[in-house]
């Protein structure tokens, strides 16, 4: 996925700011026409300017920072989007709806995804396994980001109560309290930020119902845009809506108008075969679920389209490597 250059320009000003010589960057990864507006750069020339920063600088935890202290002009109008909503409940479905937006990790290699357990809000988030040495960056980054937008959109700092980490504390660990102000749990078996649930529906301080539409609007074509027609994006919607029971191949494809055979081949594109996406939107939903004690796993299992508890196990297994009753245990 593409990478707008508003990010790319903030990048090489905050690098700057650390004493690297951003000059010398943009010669060697010839990043010309970046003041173009709604201009973009690839993917891996935006990895590998990640990988520079962690070698110029040598911060291993540059993540947290460049999260933390990302511009709100780096996400164009969907910040614009955020701050006009009525409620930070509005202002979250709307940032997770449009998280591809900007370009970058989200809304394709990190997924990240929002529910209530008992009483708090949980920020849930999926790793598709292709970060390789820039895994830990990118979740720090999105993580600490998510606290800095909060935020701004509420106008206080967001109520945190939890963060659970999926991978050992790194070395730099002792900074996460700086930027989540929270009980910190590693080696968890998932990424989830929790906070108060009581804010979700109170009214925010910029909201403007008029504007929102207005912005929303925008982010929708630019989002479609920015895409080029990824249809992976496309799908996982329509299966997010009912994972019990998605769309075949064929009535998916008859959505998107075109061929099952011409879906089939611009997901192989992308790196997705159906059933994968299928899987993932169903793992994820499962994930998020058992997080909250109240739920039985067999109503999870039923929620997801399998009648067989036994089926529910073995895929929650294959995807997992624990059982659904193992996952739960280590969130206790």
């Amino acid at each position: 996925m593409n990478t707008d250059t508003r990010y790319i320009i903030w990048l090489l000003d905050f690098l700057a700011e650390k004493g690297v010589d951003t000059e010398k960057i943009r010669a060697h990864h010839q990043l010309a026409g970046l003041e173009i507006a709604d201009n973009s750069i690839s993917s891996e020339t935006h990895r590998a300017l990640l990988r520079d920063a962690i070698l110029l600088t040598g911060d291993e935890g540059i993540g947290l920072q460049l999260g933390y202290k990302r511009s709100l002009a780096t996400y164009d109008q969907l910040a614009y989007l955020m701050l006009s909503c009525s409620t930070f409940r509005e202002a979250i479905n709307k940032g997770l709806k449009y998280q591809n937006y900007p370009g970058r990790f989200s809304g394709h290699s990190i997924i990240t995804t929002f529910s209530e357990i008992g009483g708090e809000g949980c920020f849930q988030v999926n790793i598709k396994e292709n970060l390789g040495d820039l895994r830990l960056l990118a979740i720090e980054d999105l993580l600490s980001n998510i606290v800095a937008t909060s935020h701004w959109v509420l106008g206080y700092p967001l109520p945190t109560s939890k963060l659970r980490c999926d991978y050992p504390a790194p070395r730099h660990a002792e900074h996460y309290q700086q930027v989540f102000h929270c009980d910190i749990q590693f080696q968890a078996p998932a990424i989830q930020l929790f906070f108060d649930a009581s804010i979700l529906d109170q009214p925010l301080p910029n909201a403007s119902p008029m504007s929102a539409r207005l912005y929303e609007s925008i982010c929708e074509q630019r989002s479609i845009q920015r895409q080029g027609g990824a249809v992976a994006w496309r799908l996982w919607p329509l299966i997010a809506d009912n994972p019990a029971t998605p769309p075949a191949l064929v009535a998916a494809a008859r959505i998107l108008c075109c061929s099952p055979r011409t879906l089939s081949r611009k997901l192989h594109t992308e790196g997705w075969h159906y059933q994968q996406i299928v899987d993932r939107v169903r793992e994820i939903h499962a994930r998020r679920a058992l997080s909250d004690p109240t739920i039985p796993i067999t109503q999870i299992a039923l929620q997801l389209g399998y009648y067989d508890h036994s089926g529910f196990l073995r895929a929650f297994k294959k995807w997992t490597g624990m059982t659904p009753s193992q996952f739960r245990s280590k969130l206790l």
